[in-house]
């Protein structure tokens, strides 16, 4: 035991700069980086905090605190995982404890009122021990606990801590968190036999006929399968009998349950199969990949859609995990983690784990003890499939980490702080690892084909789709034309409506993409162009006419609808555009034989809704499935032979620099969604603009003529890749102070940037939850030190932090926004 008082920093789970110092006593047991302390911070409140480092230094110029207590025997989180948050902290200009806020399990986090109970080891002696000690501890003989806030009152005083401290150092009483650690292990209910005598336990039960036949198809279980643990649910749903039944049994004591601990991850069920044998553009392109690994840390494979990207991954899965190291395959969405986790664990079993926000707690604290060194879970994962999340496991030996879909906005952080990209946090925890990263795309994001282009990642293609099936032939239907000749039935043309009919004919099916939810964004009066907006934002809301309220897509307000115009009365309110809701409507008019289902925010919301969206599309049991973006990222469906895209120019019209880039990535997906098993797809483009650039880039499969423009363009006006971007967002309540402090701020960055500011302006939505929003974008030249400008504004936004006129103003830093 070390005899001298230590010193550790600490993260603790809150938006404040840097770490803090607490001291243990020299009778402490041993701390190390990565564990979890029990710390006071600020006058009363106790915090679960994270160890980052631990000296022998006193720090200078203020008194340190103790320790209040160590949670844990060993540590829950790695240096490498610090290294990792302190990166996210700086390089996304946010607080180390937000990070560790968004990085731990809720389970992991016990910041709580805490418990005080005696010390079991306590023998009674009150000697030595001052007033408040002695009325503390009668008090805890008393009533066996008491939370800090009973203590306060007990004693009649604020400063409680050094008394606890105290009682706690002299093993007299024990701190123990109330929640908060709110992860139990799973257990199941096991019945046994209570007895080996069968004729005499069955002679008890002679007249009870129920009771009788339960215990002698038990027996009988027990007999055939004397190894196997008999759950109890499993018992009563093979026999049929009620758990009443059961329950009069072990009161007479014949059987008896016991409680077994058991995972919450599900066990992999199927045979494990050998690895395909590659085609030899999959073989050549593999080879290509675990060259430029030789060379670069990071490569980026551009596959056209069903090339056979995913066959490459998981040759590339199978050598890192022969090589002892684990893998984390990034996907963007909940939704395609579903495909592919089969399609990964046909291969490797119960080796493959699963991470994603819809997890429970429990279920995320159970993945992330089955990836740490050494841990004693009931299952090893080497392979953790998930989204963005899965960043902040604590892997020990990552070797390889694939990025697919790796142009998805849905990999950037946009509601929280840290607002990060999965991406790029994955290419520098890669480094950290010493791992090698793959970047997967059909269309790849424009600064990363850039940076290939330029030699900065290896770079390695597939042109041609597996089995030399040819692309989707893509049709472009002038929409203008059809309204003109009054042709449009819905929101159909009649080539997309004989489309639908002859794919259903064929027994194939069909993906139809809206790019919005619910039936109608705007409801409008006739007479008046009045429309409902939501009465906390800037925005019409949206109608749900399957629950006949209208909804707020940014704050969830909600209200009835109104019959008739709030402003001069009359009943005729109309509604304009459309949702993916109402198209459902109409392909159910349209088409009354076809098995229609919608996939979108709306009907995902409950746990496993994605799954039984995808397994019923895939078991044929869904002719049409329609959705928004959920439906164009890497789903692989064999009897998919029509894609429609509803309405191409509300993508393409949208006001901001990566518009063109989104809607050539978004349709030329879900255009990849079709033809993809031994028959060529066909895809109907609907558009008012059949001569866009963009639309015939898509009609053409020409990625290289959309990257080329797109370069060009942003060379001209300074947009990545040729800057970096970093977006302030300002918000007040006050619409008028807003426009004021906004600008005032605005002045003061163009002294140090000068003509890279861009703003304040109003965003596209001027208000959000009662908050008016001004924006300011700051430009970057690559080349330019992107650290010093990140120094140059913390110091500009600190300095009016602290300034009281500025003080209820909310300022949100976007490095890199999308």
């Amino acid at each position: 035991m070390n005899s001298k008082i230590r010193y550790i920093e600490v993260i603790l789970p809150l938006p404040v700069e840097g770490t803090f110092t607490y001291s243990l006593h020299k009778d402490s047991d041993d701390v190390r980086v990565g564990q979890r302390v029990i710390v006071q911070f600020g006058i009363r409140k106790l915090y679960t905090a994270i160890v980052s480092s631990v000296t022998l230094e006193k720090p200078s110029g203020y008194n340190v605190k103790d320790v209040i207590a160590i949670l844990d025997e060993s540590p829950i989180i790695t240096g490498i995982q610090i290294q990792h948050w302190q990166w996210l902290s700086s390089y996304y200009m946010c607080k180390l404890g937000e990070v560790m806020s968004l990085a731990l399990p809720t389970s992991l986090k016990l910041a709580s009122e805490s418990i005080i109970i005696i010390h079991p080891n306590f023998d009674g002696d009150l000697t030595n021990l001052n007033e408040n000690e002695i009325i503390l501890v009668n008090q805890l003989i008393n009533k066996q606990t008491l939370l800090i806030k009973d203590v306060i009152l007990l004693l009649n005083q604020r400063t409680v801590f050094p008394i606890i401290n105290e009682l706690i150092r002299k093993d007299i009483i024990n701190i123990k968190e109330q929640i908060n650690d709110s992860f139990k292990f799973k257990t199941i209910d096991i019945l046994e036999l209570n007895t080996k005598d069968i004729k005499s336990s069955l002679s008890k039960v002679i007249g009870a006929k129920k009771q009788y036949e339960l215990l002698d198809k038990f027996f009988k279980y027990v007999n055939k399968y004397p190894d196997k643990k008999w759950s109890v649910v499993e018992v009563l749903r093979k026999t049929g009998i009620s758990r009443s039944i059961l329950n009069s049994l072990v009161k007479k004591g014949l059987l008896k349950i016991t409680k077994k601990e058991v995972s919450r991850l599900i066990k992999s069920t199927t045979s494990i199969f050998p690895l395909k044998k590659l085609s030899n553009q999959q073989e050549n392109a593999y080879n290509e990949i675990k060259k430029c690994f030789n060379r670069q840390q990071v490569c980026l494979l551009h596959g056209v859609t069903s090339s056979g990207k995913t066959e490459i991954y998981i040759k590339l899965i199978n050598d890192t995990i022969d090589q002892g190291k684990q893998v984390l395959y990034l996907l963007p969405e909940i939704a395609l983690t579903t495909q592919i986790i089969h399609r990964i664990k046909d291969h490797f079993g119960d080796l493959v784990g699963v991470s994603h926000s819809n997890l429970s707690n429990s279920e995320r604290v159970e993945v992330w003890n089955s990836v740490k060194e050494n841990d004693k879970s009931k299952l090893q994962h080497k392979v953790i499939i998930g989204t963005r999340s899965s960043l902040f496991l604590p892997y020990y030996k990552l070797g390889l980490i694939i990025v697919d879909e790796e142009h998805d906005s849905s990999f950037k952080e946009q509601m929280k702080s840290p607002k990060y990209n999965a991406r790029d946090a994955a290419i520098f925890l890669s480094k950290l690892h010493q791992a090698r990263i793959l970047l997967g795309s059909a269309t790849p994001s424009i600064e990363s084909y850039y940076n290939a282009k330029n030699n900065k990642y290896g770079f390695v293609e597939l042109t041609s789709r597996y089995g030399n099936i040819s692309m989707p032939k893509i049709n472009v239907v002038d929409m203008r034309k059809a309204y003109f000749q009054k042709q449009m039935q819905y929101h159909f043309t009649p080539y997309l409506i004989n489309q639908i009919k002859q794919s259903l004919e064929e027994g194939s099916q069909i993906i139809l993409f809206q790019n919005r939810r619910g039936y109608a964004p705007v409801l409008e009066c006739e007479s008046c162009n009045w429309s409902p907006n939501c009465k906390n934002c800037d925005i019409s809301l949206t109608y749900h006419k399957s629950v006949n309220i209208l909804r707020c897509h940014y704050c969830g307000y909600t209200e009835n609808r109104s019959l008739e115009c709030k402003t001069c009365g009359h009943n005729n309110i109309i509604d304009k555009g459309f949702g993916t809701e109402q198209i459902e409507e109409e392909l159910n008019i349209l088409f009354p034989e076809a098995k229609v289902q919608r996939m979108d925010h709306d009907t995902t919301r409950k746990r496993n809704s994605y799954s039984k969206i995808i397994t019923s599309f895939e078991n044929g049991m869904i002719d049409i499935l329609v959705g928004t973006q959920m439906v164009t990222k890497g789903l692989d469906f064999d009897n998919v032979s029509l894609v429609g895209i509803l309405n191409a120019d509300n993508i393409l019209k949208f006001p901001h620099f990566r518009s063109y880039e989104r809607g050539f990535q978004i349709m030329s997906q879900v255009s990849g969604r079709s033809g993809r098993k031994n028959k060529v797809g066909k895809v109907v483009l609907q558009t008012y603009d059949i001569n866009h650039e963009v639309i015939n880039q898509i009609k053409n499969h020409d990625y290289q003529l959309m990257y080329k423009t797109q370069v060009q363009e942003r060379h001209i006006f300074k947009y990545p890749p040729f800057v970096r971007l970093i977006s302030l967002n300002f918000q007040h309540k006050d619409k008028e102070k807003l426009t004021l402090l906004s600008k005032t701020i605005a002045v003061t960055l163009r002294k140090s940037f000068d003509n890279r500011i861009l703003g304040p302006e109003d965003p596209q939505v001027s208000k959000i939850r009662n908050y008016y929003n001004k924006n300011i974008l700051i430009k970057i030249e690559v080349g330019s030190s992107l650290v010093e400008a990140k120094m140059i504004l913390s110091k500009i936004i600190n300095k009016y932090r602290i300034q009281s006129n500025f003080k209820s103003l909310r300022i949100n830093i976007d490095v890199d926004p999308i």
